[in-house]
């Protein structure tokens, strides 16, 4: 060890000072990334534990942390809680089961712990505050969702029907960045809050987003009109569905992002309904059929003659009473019969009631832009590659024309109208040589390897660095042989001696060799004799 510090001093004291500075400089610059790097890779790998916490749920998770002895990291403000990768689902599993956090309210946890003596409004507040941080619970589960707060309004019951009133609820739901709630998600959240209260019905339930913007409810207020959302939302749905329709057409014939299409839907929300009643004269039933038949007979004489005293009376016997001789040999019985037959006859008729449909379709106007064809050819005195535009022909145009007509079901008679253009797009070229996108989820994948890619490069590191820093730097500040003062402190050994002689002296015998080196450095020479001499 003397020998070597000795040497090492020599060798030192016998380099320029533009030497020195380089060696002290790559020195620190080697040890530094080399602590850093040990740093890096001994640095634990953290991953969210939980995400968006209110400040209330932060505090108690952190606490909870530390007195497991875990090293964490807070950032977001506060409202994220970093751990080390591998404790991250044993820590939510941990927190779970305490009930972490409480972001959406309590549940019915808040009856594990009942108190004696509790009064029926505190156990009705209790359920009630359960029952919306379940709900609330359910809710956030959704993947677009990142928070939501559930209030519930449970009247009281009443003995009289007439007197009680209608649980109503309201939800407020903020959403994750870049993320949108559909229309049925809307609708099931709706459904899902009101199958879960009893006798509260879905107008009942009003959902707001973290802006104020009314997502489901009672929409009267708001438009007095009869206009909805929904209507919007219908015509909206509608010209996607044609626009799709019809650009998946042309791009299976051009090729991806060839084409851009835009359909617009005039539509008839206005409800028709008819109710109509033909009657069928030729369809004659009979419905009632009624007979009425009256008879009498009598043996006295019947009133008959002309009205009147004349025919009452006999001469000579004015106001007696009696009849004439001349009737009174005669037999005046008489007969009354009498018939009435009534029938009633049923008429066919239809009736029919008409509903039309709903948001009836009356004109479609479709505009179409198609792109053209693009070669690659050599133009300019160079010669140099460049892609040339070539316009798609009339006939082409025509049969694309067609093809979107029956695609949105043309008529000309209810005023439809097609535009079709033929425009360069500015993106073809970028687009063709565009490289395929990476698969997703790579990120993912790779972050399961980070451990071993952090010792990997650690190696790869340190071999570099003595490759191409260490060793050429070694190489140039021994270079200098008028300089190297250490090159005469150290033996030469026999290749040494044999690679300065040159390639000439080795056709020499081994005696001339012998002297030739000799004489060339003699001090070199006789520290070989000698180490030679020490030597069994």
């Amino acid at each position: 060890m003397d020998k070597f510090f000795t040497q090492v001093a020599g060798m030192w004291s016998s380099m320029a000072l533009r030497k020195k500075m380089t060696l002290l400089l790559v020195i620190a610059l080697t040890t530094g990334g080399f602590v850093a790097l040990l740093s890096w890779t001994g640095r634990p790998d953290f991953q969210n534990l939980y995400s968006g916490l209110a400040p209330e749920d932060a505090g108690v998770i952190m606490e909870r942390i530390k007195e497991e002895k875990i090293p964490y990291r807070i950032s977001e403000g506060g409202r994220s809680i970093q751990v080390p990768r591998e404790w991250v689902y044993e820590l939510r599993m941990r927190l779970a089961s305490q009930g972490l956090p409480q972001s959406a309210g309590i549940g019915f946890e808040v009856f594990d712990n009942t108190k004696l003596g509790m009064t029926e409004f505190v156990q009705n507040v209790n359920y009630q505050r359960a029952l919306q941080g379940e709900l609330a619970r359910t809710i956030n589960r959704i993947d677009e969702i990142e928070s939501a707060r559930v209030h519930l309004v449970m009247p009281e019951k009443s003995l009289f029907v007439e007197d009680e009133k209608p649980a109503t609820a309201s939800v407020v739901i903020k959403m994750r960045a870049g993320r949108q709630l559909a229309k049925a998600q809307i609708q099931g959240i709706v459904h899902l809050i009101s199958s879960s209260i009893a006798g509260l019905e879905p107008d009942n339930v009003t959902v707001v987003d973290n802006r104020g913007k009314l997502l489901a409810g009672k929409e009267s207020a708001q438009n007095p009109d009869g206009v909805n959302t929904d209507q919007f939302v219908y015509q909206q749905q509608v010209e996607k569905s044609l626009e799709t329709r019809v650009k998946s057409m042309l791009e299976d014939v051009l090729g991806p992002n060839k084409a851009i299409v835009r359909v617009s839907c005039e539509l008839d929300f206005t409800r028709h309904e008819q109710t109509e009643e033909t009657y069928l004269p030729e369809n004659q039933v009979v419905r009632s059929e009624q007979a009425l038949e009256e008879s009498t007979s009598s043996a006295g004489a019947a009133p008959m003659g002309i009205p009147g005293l004349s025919s009452n009376t006999v001469s000579g016997y004015i106001g007696t009473g009696s009849m004439s001789p001349a009737a009174e040999g005669k037999d005046t019985g008489t007969a009354f019969r009498k018939q009435d037959h009534t029938r009633n006859y049923e008429i066919g008729k239809i009736v029919a009631h008409k509903v039309m449909p709903y948001a009836q379709l009356k004109r479609v106007s479709t505009a179409v832009i198609v792109d053209g064809t693009y070669q690659l050819v050599a133009k300019g005195k160079k010669n140099e590659k460049q892609w040339d535009y070539s316009a798609r022909s009339e006939a082409e145009m025509g049969q694309f024309e067609a093809i979107v007509k029956r695609a949105v079901s043309f008529d000309a008679d209810r005023g439809d109208k097609v535009e079709i253009e033929n425009i360069p797009f500015e993106t073809a070229k970028i687009a063709d040589e565009a490289p395929d996108a990476l698969p997703g989820g790579w990120r993912e994948k790779l972050a399961d390897f980070r451990p071993l890619m952090q010792y990997a490069f650690a190696g790869m590191f340190l071999l570099m660095t003595f490759l191409f820093l260490v060793r050429p730097l070694v190489r140039w500040l021994t270079a200098d042989r008028g300089e190297g003062a250490i090159i005469r402190q150290l033996p030469k050994t026999v290749g040494e001696i044999e690679r300065e002689m040159g390639a000439g002296a080795a056709a020499l015998p081994y005696r001339d060799q012998v002297r030739q080196l000799i004489s060339g450095d003699s001090q070199a020479s006789a520290g070989v004799v000698k180490e030679w001499m020490s030597q069994e």
